[in-house]
């Protein structure tokens, strides 16, 4: 049952996510689920939350700076539901957190 409530739950905020248009919401969903993975094993669990959302609202300060830049608050959605993902799959996959999660991305 909880598997299933994580499944809608991914479905229904990644469909809010995903809903804006352009490729960039699926790279900033995919760097973030890949960066929650990997710096979530050396930092914990804590440590890669607040990592990967440095890394993500610097992203979006920086466009929002830049002349070329545009500051989107669906980028900032993508990044949280990577987040959220990669949370979700290491804890209901695995007990101890691998770093398998960039191999299945790429």
């Amino acid at each position: 049952m909880k598997i299933f409530i994580a499944i809608a739950f991914l479905i229904s905020f990644g469909a809010l996510c995903f809903g804006f248009s352009g490729v960039d919401k699926y790279l900033h969903f995919s760097v973030s689920f890949s960066a929650y993975g990997f710096s979530s094993y050396f930092l914990g669990d804590i440590g890669g939350l607040i990592f990967t959302s440095s890394i993500g609202i610097g992203k979006e300060v920086r466009d929002f700076f830049s002349p070329f830049g545009t500051a989107e608050i669906g980028d900032l959605l993508a990044d949280m539901a990577g987040i959220i993902a990669a949370r979700i799959y290491i804890n209901e996959q695995f007990a101890s957190k691998p770093l398998i999660v960039l191999y299945i991305l790429f």
